[in-house]
């Protein structure tokens, strides 16, 4: 498997997987900030943790879609024609 190699498409998709971990922590740290302040009664509050799911969700998709995968055998249905 390590001669498996990622496509521009794959590196561009790893790096916003990494862009949105990133941005998980910061938006994490509002949720803890605004459940702390505010209560969880506030309507932010679970705004913030919406964002943070959606982020988590966002790097693991993105994380998923830049793994390399092996090349797709020749059909030879496509190679007679």
């Amino acid at each position: 498997m390590s001669d498996l190699k990622r496509h521009f498409g794959q590196k561009a998709a790893l790096i916003a997987a990494v862009l949105s971990a990133l941005l998980t922590v910061p938006a994490f740290g509002l949720f803890v900030w605004l459940w702390q302040t505010r209560g969880s009664g506030d309507s932010w509050v679970p705004s913030a943790l919406t964002t943070v799911v959606f982020l988590a969700a966002c790097a693991v998709v993105l994380y998923v879609i830049s793994l390399p995968r092996p090349r797709l055998p020749i059909d030879d249905t496509q190679a007679r024609a």
